[in-house]
């Protein structure tokens, strides 16, 4: 089986701390199934400083980069033999009687010159065929093949998306097309019926639920699972699928509880991201999201990850646990020299609510003292992003993750930024104290707004 038929766990766009874990936690635990599939964990964008502290402490590479699920003809190539230029027509015509396909014929530097079909080459021989002269059969099967390839046939590449060409390919009366790599050389060759009807990526989704915040080409994929503990959005399948939403503060805790159901023990690597994807979604407990659920479960996870002993209470586990957590935290908190696009897109989510689009990013700090230096900055980033994304609403809720209260800067339309029910300083940021968690205590203030302007 090779990656084009896996199935691969992802988590949503941006991702943090929780949807990285999350899916290479869930990716590991599913091929424990043992039921014939692959599955593979995947990320949709660049692991951000936390991510990567949690991947290094516990010697784990991140998963594979995808950015688009969308079926490329590259998906469906296969890579039968070809012609050099010199070939003759018997060469031809043995390629073809051994794999009843049209065969490429290539030049020195491997890039096509054309194809040859059986059709082609019953027309060249058809004269000696019909006539049964052993000396003129003869004399045509010695005659170069490319007097029977169609240089005129039509190519396609490994990187074009089948959606793409399949008004070329309908209009193509070939059965066969070669395919071409990026530098033009011959990859394969690509039926057409497989083409009109390819095989959908399967995906398995954690940490969201919304097409909006999903990997890019999702529509044309194959949904076949979810896990999530976010507000319920609505993906279309075609078929029944397990759809799992709990309201816990991690999908980490829900991938790990599946694991207990199923009476599975993560390996030490897995483990120490699962704990770290809790602690990093409930900011080690103290978000008004966090469940005795992820207390119970970063416990265990402790345990399996060796950051406490098999047999320590829970008080000892939780010593170790805050100790990483703090480190964790302090690893993405600030927002220092970073560039202004990484500290608005290293956690943001979109949302439409009542046809208005919204963006809403996140940002951890260690005190908001930082952010009067970056203010006039990250409202410029704010109000790029308005025009770009063509939204009504660009916020960042910048947490002091130590006294457990937010700023708000907002850019976009006015009478939306005035119904938020905080209030505005005379930097024109909007106050929010005890606000820490965007999903449960932000989100459904802004929608609420939202609702009352629309």
């Amino acid at each position: 089986m090779n990656n084009s038929e896996a199935i691969f766990v992802m988590g949503h766009r941006n991702p943090d701390m929780d949807a990285i874990a999350s899916a290479m936690g869930y990716a590991w635990l599913l091929g424990q199934l043992q039921d014939g599939n692959m599955y593979l964990a995947g990320r949709t964008g660049t692991v951000n400083s936390q991510t990567q502290f949690a991947l290094d402490t516990f010697q784990m590479e991140a998963p594979t980069l995808i950015s688009d699920v969308r079926k490329r003809v590259g998906d469906l190539v296969e890579e039968l033999p070809s012609l050099h230029h010199t070939s003759t027509i018997l060469d031809a015509c043995q390629s073809v009687a051994q794999t009843h396909r049209s065969v490429p014929l290539l030049n020195d530097d491997d890039k096509p010159i054309g194809l040859i079909s059986g059709a082609a080459l019953f027309a060249i021989m058809g004269e000696a065929l019909s006539s049964a002269n052993i000396m003129a059969l003869a004399k045509d099967f010695e005659l170069p093949a490319s007097q029977s390839a169609d240089t005129a046939s039509t190519m396609l590449s490994t990187g074009d998306y089948i959606r793409d060409v399949l008004a070329q390919v309908l209009r193509s009366e070939q059965d066969d097309f070669i395919v071409v790599d990026d530098n033009g050389v011959y990859a394969g060759l690509c039926r057409k019926s497989k083409l009109l009807s390819p095989p959908k990526r399967r995906i398995v989704l954690v940490d969201h639920n919304e097409l909006g915040q999903a990997v890019l080409g999702l529509e044309e994929a194959e949904v076949v699972e979810v896990l999530d503990h976010h507000r319920l959005s609505s993906i279309p399948t075609s078929t029944p699928i397990r759809f799992r939403i709990e309201p816990v503060g991690s999908c980490s805790t829900l991938v790990v509880e599946r694991g207990i159901e199923l009476n599975k023990s993560f390996p030490t690597g897995i483990a120490g991201l699962l704990l770290c994807g809790i602690l990093s979604d409930t900011l080690i407990f103290r978000s008004p999201t966090a469940t005795p659920r992820d207390r119970a479960t970063a416990i265990a996870l402790a345990k399996m990850a060796k950051l406490a002993p098999a047999k320590a209470s829970d008080a000892e586990a939780m010593e170790a646990i805050t100790e990483i957590g703090n480190k964790l935290l302090a690893s993405g908190a600030g927002l220092g020299s970073r560039p202004v696009h990484e500290i608005i897109n290293s956690d943001i989510k979109f949302y439409e609510v009542n046809g208005v689009n919204m963006g809403i990013a996140q940002v951890e700090v260690g005190n908001l003292s930082e952010l009067p230096h970056r203010l006039d900055e990250i409202r410029t980033a704010l109000a790029e992003l308005v025009e770009s994304q063509k939204l009504k609403l660009a916020l960042l809720m910048v947490t002091d993750v130590v006294r457990g209260n937010s700023r708000l800067v907002a850019q976009g339309q006015s009478r939306i930024i005035a119904a938020l029910p905080y209030p505005r300083l005379s930097d024109d940021t909007l106050d929010a104290p005890g606000l820490m968690s965007r999903k449960k205590q932000l989100l459904p203030t802004v929608f609420a707004a939202v609702s009352q302007t629309t």
